[in-house]
């Protein structure tokens, strides 16, 4: 690898991250992943069977702390109110994907900030900093370890470049300076951690390591605060993180660090692998338009990453028996869409009580799943689909290049606000408290977190 220095130039980006210098733009972006966080970490509570183990087994203990969960307004330390939040906000597989580095960095960097802020008393300008660098570092990260080599060895980068970016955010909320950065990046060194073997039996693991790296983040920043000696070298070194977690490392992604990752970052409309997004743009179209009776074939062209993550073995993705092997089920998300026109959280949710209709299975058993160059040779630059659906007496073709929610093809302010409004609805949140949420947000910056938290502690309590 060429770059000697990359642990140094990302505690440099982070330690020189201000809130004044960032574009407009791109202070409006954050604040609306901000309000995505909110929303899929909200609607994660009443959605996702596993959020009463993780509430439990994260967010367990004595009550009181420093930081807000999300979800109940408790409160608890800054490390498991940060690993609770994240868990949840993954837990729908509802949150912000970046197809470059193909991670998901609110979920590990978002929750970090807002604990460490509490805890610290720091401004919301101050954590709307720290969730930019988190951004950079991750999506830089995630770009120089290669994501399709990352996958390869096994390893689940929203977990493993995450735990940078979440250390990145909250060190950024609590000042660190260049050397204690680097420590702390040292000390994430020795953390950072993912498995993708969660995909063999649509096990849980995958909600937890969002939640898993905002805790590692908020330690390894408080641990170099504190004065402890970190790894020097931890990108780049001998032992570092590239040596070991790709086989094709990437030293010019580092020259990225500046381009405000967070500007392209998607939203999702649908919960599921972002993979599977660009075909359900096309086959809710064509579901729309033909009797699902009349389906005799369906070819969806993704590229490889997706192939192995969505149609790989294609007979057991076929027959998904859980809400997490339906996220990563191609078939299953082309039966769904032919099926019923729809692919939203309801719709995904509703099917879980029938996995096993014959409609539904005939239309998995006609889904292939394929990579061409037509798709292949555009990624990852574009995660791109291409659709066929065969009928008894038509041919349905589709080519989507960009997915909606992608930044070419934005949710905007509105289609975010959408989007929390029916998460928070649907998971108790009162009409009072959303819009709260909605507007303090918008403005984040000229409120305090407490603002924040505070509205979140109150949802509970408030009418519908």
């Amino acid at each position: 690898m060429s770059t000697t220095d990359a642990t140094s130039r990302l505690a440099s980006h982070c330690a020189e991250t201000r809130f004044a210098d960032l574009p407009v733009d791109t202070r409006e972006k954050l604040k609306r992943h901000v309000l995505d966080f909110l929303g899929v970490t909200l609607g994660a509570h009443e959605h996702a069977a596993s959020t009463p183990s993780i509430l439990e087994g994260l967010g367990g203990g004595r009550e009181g702390g420093e930081a807000t969960i999300i979800a109940t307004g408790e409160r608890r330390s800054p490390n498991r109110a940060a690993a609770v939040n994240g868990a949840l906000a993954h837990s729908l597989d509802f949150d912000d994907t970046h197809r470059e580095s193909s991670l998901h960095p609110g979920a590990p960097v978002i929750p970090a900030a807002l604990a460490v802020a509490e805890r610290d008393g720091a401004t919301a300008e101050r954590v709307l900093a720290g969730v930019s660098a988190g951004f950079d570092v991750a999506c830089v990260l995630g770009r120089a370890v290669d994501p399709d080599a990352h996958y390869d060895r096994g390893f689940h980068g929203t977990a493993t470049c995450g735990t940078f970016g979440a250390i990145a955010a909250a060190g950024v909320v609590a000042g660190l300076s260049v050397a204690e950065f680097e420590a702390a990046f040292g000390i994430g060194g020795s953390q950072a951690a993912g498995s993708l073997q969660f995909l063999s039996n649509g096990a849980w693991n995958k909600r937890l390591h969002p939640g898993l790296a905002a805790r590692r983040g908020v330690t390894a920043a408080s641990l170099a605060a504190a004065g402890f000696r970190g790894a020097d070298a931890a990108i780049e070194g001998e032992y570092g993180f590239l040596t070991g977690y790709t086989a094709t490392p990437n030293p010019e992604a580092f020259d990225r660090l500046g381009d405000h990752a967070v500007m392209e970052t998607a939203l999702k409309p649908y919960p599921c692998c972002r993979y599977m997004h660009a075909a359900l743009d096309a086959l809710t179209e064509i579901g729309a338009q033909v009797d699902p009776n009349a389906v005799e074939s369906v070819v969806v062209d993704l590229p490889e990453p997706g192939v192995r993550l969505t149609g790989d073995p294609v007979e057991r993705k076929r027959r998904p028996s859980n809400f997490v092997d339906c996220q990563f089920s191609m078939p299953f998300g082309s039966a769904l869409a032919l099926s019923t026109g729809d692919a939203g959280l309801a719709a995904f949710l509703d099917a879980q009580s029938h996995l096993d209709d014959p409609e539904l299975r005939e239309l998995m058993d006609a889904t292939e799943v394929v990579s061409t160059d037509a798709v292949q040779s555009r990624f990852p630059k574009q995660w791109t689909a291409g659709i066929v659906v065969e009928t008894e007496h038509e041919t349905h073709e589709r080519f989507v290049e960009t997915a909606l929610g992608e930044p070419e093809k934005p949710l905007g302010w509105d289609g975010v606000a959408e989007k929390f409004e029916t998460l928070a609805r649907s998971s108790g949140v009162g009409g009072d408290t959303r819009r709260e949420l909605v507007e303090i947000t918008r403005e984040f910056e000229n409120h305090t977190v407490d603002d924040l938290t505070d509205a979140l502690r109150e949802q509970r309590s408030r009418p519908r």
